[in-house]
């Protein structure tokens, strides 16, 4: 197998663009859902182990794909809101990103939210336990700061998957590839991103497209769609730089158990209330970097922090 790790790194660099994850985990999920969904629409429309299964009117096709995307924005929906509510239970500016410290580092904001990405990763490691890689990133810290509502991400996956297999039926080989792609990347998406990252983005974009097109083909058909997305990302874009905190961030630590040394910091004041401190800190770095200083500095000394963004900082 060593032989062939090499491939790791070129699946990696070729679906980064779509999956937005230096992981090749994401690559593999990518193409076990685009393939087993092309798949299982050549087995049941063959009727090679059961009788055949082929939706004879296009228009119904059409309707489960309706019902994808309206699945599938739902999810987006309620992700954002569960990012509302953490934040409403402590206090906090929505426009903030949360990390959970405890076992390992995660993070989730409203521009990329991974709150259901904690849940199923706790419920696969809890099934699975050491079956998992090390290198493959759960996100199951966040999971006792979430609401109980991110448990409907383990029902609408499935569901999602199977209207998604429906709408395939009765389509064009190219068109069936395109849904194929866009769902796949969609259920990524929900998962890990949530409505503004790049899979959920770029699957909707398909999936909407695939919608609204019709024989026979037009250019106009896309005028809708591409109005429709254009809109999330100017909403998603808005947020981004809306939220953006350009003066200091503004650290909220949560549950802190030790002292934390604040003297590679530019700190402008501190606050200590209700088992909160406050802390703000002027950066002169772009977050990335401030978010990776700020974790060795909590790591094992308080459970998470929320921290405003600069979305001006990386320019």
């Amino acid at each position: 197998m060593w032989k062939l790790n090499f491939l790791h790194d070129i699946a990696t660099s070729i679906f980064w663009p779509l999956t937005l994850g230096s992981s090749e985990a994401k690559a593999v999920v990518f193409l076990v859902l685009m393939g087993s969904l092309l798949f299982l629409n050549y087995l049941l429309s063959s009727g090679i182990f059961t009788s055949k299964f082929t939706i004879e009117d296009i228009s119904l096709s059409r309707k489960y794909l309706k019902y994808t995307v309206i699945l599938i924005l739902f999810t987006y929906t309620v992700a954002i809101l569960i990012e509302v509510w953490l934040r409403l239970q402590f206090g906090v500016s929505l426009f903030t990103v949360f990390v959970s410290m405890n076992p390992d580092v995660s993070t989730t904001s409203i521009i990329h939210t991974h709150v259901f990405k904690s849940v199923l990763g706790y419920s696969v490691t809890t099934t699975l336990g050491a079956v998992i890689p090390s290198n493959i990133h759960t996100g199951d810290s966040l999971f006792r700061f979430v609401s109980p509502l991110a448990y409907i991400i383990l029902f609408i996956l499935p569901l999602v998957y199977i209207t998604s297999l429906i709408a395939i039926d009765n389509r064009r080989e190219l068109y069936k590839l395109i849904i194929a792609f866009a769902a796949s990347l969609s259920l990524i998406g929900m998962v890990d991103g949530g409505m503004f990252s790049n899979p959920a983005m770029i699957g909707f974009a398909g999936l909407i497209g695939m919608y609204f097109i019709k024989k026979p083909f037009s250019p106009q058909h896309l005028i809708k769609p591409t109005i429709i997305v254009l809109i999330i990302l100017l909403v998603g874009l808005s947020l981004e730089i809306g939220g953006s905190n350009p003066d200091h961030h503004e650290i909220t630590i949560i549950h802190q158990t030790q002292p934390v040394d604040t003297s590679g910091y530019d700190v402008s004041s501190i606050e200590t209330k209700d088992n909160r401190t406050v802390m703000d800190i002027k950066s002169s770095v772009n977050d990335r970097k401030t978010l990776v200083q700020l974790f060795s500095t909590f790591k094992g000394k308080a459970d998470g922090f929320f921290t405003t963004w600069n979305f001006y900082s990386y320019f």
